[in-house]
């Protein structure tokens, strides 16, 4: 299988996180809105361009079977307002680099622990080497770049 349009996709949605977090944070600053209603402007946002993609993508909002889901399965909306708005506290008082990066380190952390117990119907992965390498090595530039923030 070739990855590599994966790969593209992933850095092409990675890099609108950044991207997002600037445009809200010059919201915020415009608007003076705080840190959840700018969180909440950003959702209303997503909520319009999701409605117009679904209709385009899948000719409607209600998937056929609807009826299946659990209660636990509604929740990532809202723990997706929490992603942004812990993001929107950190970033003025570390840097957007900064804060990337440690979003990225817990989301990769947490990956980890879902990926090894198979939680929420999860194919189990296990850690090997590599990744558990990589993830070290990734937490060491962390690591080196927050001293390096706490230096000025």
């Amino acid at each position: 299988m070739n990855i590599l349009p994966y790969v593209i996709i992933s850095l092409l949605g990675g890099a609108i996180v950044p991207l997002q977090l600037a445009i809200v944070n010059a919201f915020r600053e415009s608007t003076q809105a705080s840190q959840i209603q700018a969180t909440f402007y950003l959702y209303l946002g997503g909520t319009a361009a999701s409605l117009i993609m679904s209709y385009l993508i899948s000719g409607g909002i209600k998937p056929p079977e609807v009826a299946n889901a659990s209660w636990w399965m509604w929740s990532p909306g809202f723990l997706g307002s929490l992603y942004i708005l812990f993001m929107f506290i950190a970033a003025p008082k570390i840097g957007s680099g900064n804060t990337l990066l440690w979003v990225f380190l817990g989301q990769m952390y947490f990956a980890i622990i879902l990926s090894q117990t198979g939680l929420f119907g999860l194919e189990i992965r296990q850690i090997d080497v590599y990744k558990l390498s990589g993830l070290l090595l990734v937490t060491l530039g962390g690591l080196i770049m927050i001293y390096g923030e706490s230096k000025k």
